[in-house]
């Protein structure tokens, strides 16, 4: 039986930097039944030269203006052919193993959508951390309160594909928060251990440039989804409110816990663990920062 195709979107702007380590991330998996949706703003540097080199991917481009983030995303959507899609920024990395991992447990269970904790990484520092544990995440943790589902770590059928309004476009910030709120809504979602993807740490990223925005986009992202599901203002207060105790239970209080155990363990082993990863991170998986050809060796 043929393996489950994935098609990984990836909207990018001036993405030449970053973008050569993205891409092998991807090859690394194997280039069999994967295909890149590469989705062009009219980059100015060397972007598209960056994509040129990689011809043992198959690649799907679309160069043009777009009005952000979102609008290239799903106009990527919009191409991709793949049974299974992930979207991955310009400058993240799909981790070692992540697509046989997700390809067993679609082939395996009955889910829409599979999901994990991130790692993230600063190479300028060579730093390499891990995100805030997600397990168990549902609708209403996602939606009441904010625990974002990490874009880089999220594969989902493409037959679930949801897109967003056109209004949606103007947001910067809370981008992804909005896109898979409406993605997982009333879908079936699993959790894995293995995480599947890690986030670039550098400076410019949209977090940091639109700051004074935050605060706005993520009341917008939840107003907007309220209205999707028709939900109430005064409805949406009282399960914040009656829901609250559980989420911080589940959320905060167990996660924080488990991290703790892990700092505990780190402490008595060393660190051994994490400094070995760290190391076959940053000396075995990660291309260099403005690489601009793929490396020969392909790690499966």
């Amino acid at each position: 039986m043929n393996p489950l195709s994935i098609s990984v979107v990836i909207p990018a702007y001036n993405a030449g930097p970053y973008l050569a380590a993205t891409l092998q991330s991807i090859l690394s998996q194997g280039a069999e039944d994967v295909e890149v949706v590469l989705v062009d703003g009219n980059s100015t540097d060397n972007t598209l030269a960056v994509a040129a080199a990689f011809s043992s991917l198959c690649i799907r481009l679309i160069s043009e203006p777009d009005r952000g983030q979102l609008d290239a995303l799903q106009k990527g959507l919009r191409k991709a052919s793949g049974d299974i899609i992930l979207w991955l920024n310009a400058d993240d990395v799909v981790m070692p193993g992540a697509f046989s991992e997700v390809r067993s447990i679609f082939a395996t269970r009955n889910v829409d959508f599979v999901y994990s904790d991130d790692a993230a990484f600063h190479e300028e520092c060579r730093g390499y951390y891990y995100g805030a544990p997600i397990r168990g995440l549902s609708d209403l943790d996602h939606f009441l309160f904010y625990r974002q589902l990490y874009s880089e770590c999220v594969y989902w059928k493409r037959s679930i594909t949801r897109y967003l309004p056109t209004d949606a476009y103007e947001y910067r910030v809370y981008t992804d928060y909005a896109f898979f709120l409406r993605l997982r809504w009333g879908r079936r979602g699993r959790w894995t251990d293995k995480r599947l993807g890690a986030f670039r740490i550098r400076e410019g990223q949209a977090s940091a440039q639109f700051r004074a925005r935050k605060r706005h986009e993520y009341l917008s992202v939840k107003k907007m989804h309220r209205e999707h599901i028709k939900m109430s203002r005064s409805a949406f207060v009282l399960a914040q409110i009656a829901y609250w105790p559980w989420f911080v239970v589940r959320q905060r209080v167990i996660p924080e816990l488990e991290r703790a155990m892990r700092r505990v363990l780190r402490f008595l082993t060393n660190d051994r663990k994490r400094i070995a990863e760290t190391d076959y991170f940053y000396s075995s998986w990660l291309l260099p920062v403005g690489s601009t050809r793929p490396r020969n060796d392909e790690i499966h």
